[in-house]
């Protein structure tokens, strides 16, 4: 019998391959949203690579693969990304106010992948 600690990097998989699909379909609601100008056809394409496919990618083989490397890869990944937020506010001084949001997801959706780590 699975217990919720088994289920949480799914979880995890599946909100990334949602926010995937979000930045793949419609980057311009994930760039607008961080304040990001799409100026020619080429940033909106980076923006559908960075914000959409890499995640569709990771999400979608973590739930193929079903496998904690994979999951625990992709927790350290989000951890990463973590980690850069807090580096921007120190070097770049963005406001805690203003990164908040990014650091509640970044910081779940380390958490979800890195429930393996429980197991």
């Amino acid at each position: 019998m699975e217990t919720l600690i088994d289920w949480l990097p799914r979880v995890g998989a599946i909100l990334t391959v949602l926010l995937g699909l979000v930045g793949f379909l419609k980057p311009r609601l994930v760039t607008d949203a961080q304040q990001i100008e799409l100026r020619s056809p080429m940033a909106l394409s980076e923006a559908r690579v960075v914000f959409g496919g890499l995640h569709l990618g990771g999400g979608i083989m973590a739930l193929s693969l079903h496998e904690p490397l994979v999951y625990l890869t992709l927790g350290v990944a989000w951890s990463a990304g973590l980690l850069a937020r807090f580096y921007s506010m120190l070097v770049d001084s963005t406001s805690l106010r203003d990164s908040l949001p990014g650091i509640i997801v970044d910081a779940v959706m380390a958490a979800l992948f890195l429930a393996v780590l429980v197991q």
